[in-house]
């Protein structure tokens, strides 16, 4: 058999998607590393290089989850062609119809509560500086300032990512609900925006 040398950080993400894939379908208790190290076509002692344990390789596959989650809504709030109002819903979008949210049946599943809570948490720190930024440019745009853009992007984020991460798909009307507070939200930072000039 042909060794394939590949760059650490390609074989270690490479070994994190498997682990993802792998505990989604057959839970913690029934999967293991060389099993990992199998499914991805190398050495369990590769694999025993990049992750020591079991315990290392999932809290690894949770990190690299809850990225690539967050990763999906950064972009939207980094897209500055959008204007706010159109990142927000496009956002919300993204997560109530779960495309942000991949492996959400086990990751996200009821009886994994404390998985879960970890995945938004997770989630949320990694959205939150680009919902920032975003409220920010709002802000700028307008000439005003932005006082509570960290407040308000912590109640959005915080608030929103638990229910779109949940394991049942919010319905059209818990959407509409979502929007309109979203919308009461924002409106009220761009007036406390206006009133600080």
């Amino acid at each position: 058999m042909t060794r394939t040398v590949k760059d650490p950080e390609e074989r270690r993400r490479e070994l994190l998607a498997c682990a993802m894939r792998l505990f989604a379908e057959k839970g913690y208790d029934n999967v293991s590393v060389r099993a990992v190290a199998r499914e991805a076509g190398v050495a369990s002692g590769l694999a025993y290089h990049y992750f020591d344990s079991k315990q290392a390789l999932f809290n690894a596959a949770i990190g690299e989850y809850a990225r690539q989650c967050a990763e999906q809504l950064c972009a939207v709030f980094d897209n500055r062609a959008l204007s706010l109002d159109e990142q927000l819903d496009s956002a919300l979008e993204l997560g109530a119809g779960g495309g942000a949210f991949p492996y959400a049946d086990f990751f996200h599943a009821d009886k994994h509560g404390a998985l879960h809570e970890r995945l938004s948490l997770g989630i949320c720190e990694a959205v939150r500086p680009s919902l920032v930024a975003a409220l920010e440019r709002d802000a700028a745009a307008r000439g005003a300032t932005a006082p509570d853009a960290e407040v308000l992007a912590g109640m959005l984020v915080y608030g929103s990512i638990g229910l779109a991460s949940s394991e049942h798909e919010l319905d059209e009307r818990a959407v509409q609900t979502v929007r309109r507070y979203v919308s009461a939200l924002v409106e009220e930072f761009r007036s406390a925006g206006k009133k600080a000039n």
